[in-house]
């Protein structure tokens, strides 16, 4: 695993905050929002909640109510703080967390528009489904992509952690395959780079996660930067496929 973080080329301060933990199994993304302060501090309070609630499950590791209860977890941290502060009530924050179980399976939860992609054998695929304005005019067949929408609903969500006493996180499980390379990774990634670039750079760095992550928020950096760029790669290459991969 790892993961890393950059304000990009437009904002003042960063409001994504992540963290993984490699020998448990465990990684975690979330991207604030609510202007000032309140972003930074209700992606920390969300990644915060999530962890010591995943932390408390047993050697089996966690499942699907694990996960359900992680985000209600985070959530509550965030509208209780939320509440308690004026100069916070108007932040929350996404959220898209995964827990690798021994037993082959992966679990994967997520709130809002940060999204899980994996690549397996050479294809992308995109595991999470937005929660957003844009995601359900397409749905719906009002726009022909999320990208074709307008301007003004980019980055609307439907879904966000912290902004109301409840929560309805999508929750699901997968198989893992041997070679699988995994991105967890913040709207700031994704509305800067195609899918298809996403591809490349898994495709040809998911052996080192660490050359991965650095190479996919340069890029993103060099469209324009206008967000704050957070990605997390998990893989189970090897050194050496990669190694042959770029030859």
């Amino acid at each position: 695993m790892a993961m890393l973080s950059h304000v990009g080329r437009v904002r003042a301060r960063n409001e994504d905050f992540l963290l993984c933990d490699e020998g448990r199994g465990f990684a975690v993304l979330a991207d604030g929002m609510g202007g000032h302060a309140g972003g930074a501090v209700a992606s920390r309070l969300a990644v915060a909640a999530w962890i010591e609630r995943i932390s408390e499950c047993g050697a089996g590791g966690a499942d699907e109510w694990d996960l359900q209860a992680a985000v209600e977890a985070a959530n509550r941290a965030v509208f209780s703080a939320a509440c308690e502060d004026p100069g916070l009530r108007s932040m929350g924050t996404t959220l898209v967390g995964v827990c690798f179980r021994g037993d082959g399976i992966l679990f994967a939860c997520h709130v809002g528009d940060s999204r899980l992609y994996r690549l397996r054998d050479g294809v992308l695929d995109c595991l999470t489904r937005d929660h957003s304005v844009l995601r359900e005019q397409c749905d719906a067949g009002m726009i022909q992509s999320e990208s074709s929408g307008p301007l003004a609903l980019r980055g609307l969500l439907t879904r966000a952690v912290g902004v109301a006493m409840d929560v309805m996180p999508d929750v699901a499980s997968f198989a893992l395959q041997p070679d699988d390379v995994y991105l967890l990774c913040s709207d700031g990634l994704t509305e800067m780079l195609p899918d298809a670039d996403i591809a490349d750079v898994l495709g040809a760095l998911g052996g080192s996660p660490r050359l991965a992550v650095e190479h996919l928020i340069d890029l993103a950096n060099d469209q324009g930067g206008m967000d704050n760029i957070s990605a997390l790669v998990v893989s189970s290459r090897t050194a050496g496929r990669l190694g042959a991969e770029l030859g």
